[in-house]
């Protein structure tokens, strides 16, 4: 993942897929942040909209991955 990816969390994948609504961010920056977080995603809906939080990758799914399985 890289600054400028589309992230959605992975457990919503299925959501996405079935036309539903899901959490979508934007990676912001990449590095090393507490608690083994490797990227800072900025949200766009919700409680977390406009706030840079830090996430792990591994937690994470491209949207363009997602889209090429439909």
């Amino acid at each position: 993942m890289k600054v400028g990816d589309l992230v959605t969390y992975m457990f919503q994948r299925t959501r996405w897929l079935r036309g539903q609504s899901v959490d979508v961010g934007l990676i912001v920056e990449t590095g090393k942040y507490a608690a083994n977080c490797d990227v800072k995603v900025m949200w766009t809906v919700g409680t977390n909209h406009g706030k840079k939080l830090s996430e792990k990758s591994s937690y994470l799914s491209l949207v363009e991955e997602i889209n090429e399985n439909r």
